[in-house]
């Protein structure tokens, strides 16, 4: 089965932005490494090029409601067609991301609730 990384990838996005409104180096390496996990097939190069991608449709999104609405619809979209597994996975990843500057915001704590809702893990 062939796993919808662009889907992923906004997903990851939205969490580590729209959550907080700040997007720290450390959290976009952080969200390269686990992109890159769901690709390993790929070089660096290739998940660079669909993170800007992601950023470029990220970006055509005004408000944070906007972005964090695509970003469930997004989950939603993962829930249909990822394993219980690979939605483990996923909120590991958001986990890993949430956790990278040492502190889960409380913004980011009820993004990674209504995302396990949604995920159904």
């Amino acid at each position: 089965m062939t796993v919808d990384t662009d889907a992923i990838a906004f997903l990851y996005l939205a969490f580590a932005h729209a959550t907080d409104g700040a997007l720290s180096g450390e959290e976009m390496r952080t969200l390269a490494e686990r992109l890159r996990g769901w690709r390993p097939e790929v070089g660096l190069d290739a998940i660079g090029e669909q993170i800007k991608s992601t950023v470029g449709r990220y970006k055509q999104l005004a408000t944070r409601e906007q972005r964090l609405a695509a970003a469930n619809d997004q989950a939603t979209a993962l829930a249909r067609t990822l394993t219980v597994e690979q939605r483990q996975r996923v909120l590991a990843d958001l986990n890993a991301i949430a956790e990278v500057d040492g502190t889960v915001a409380e913004q980011e704590r009820a993004f990674l609730d209504g995302i396990r809702g949604t995920l159904g893990v």
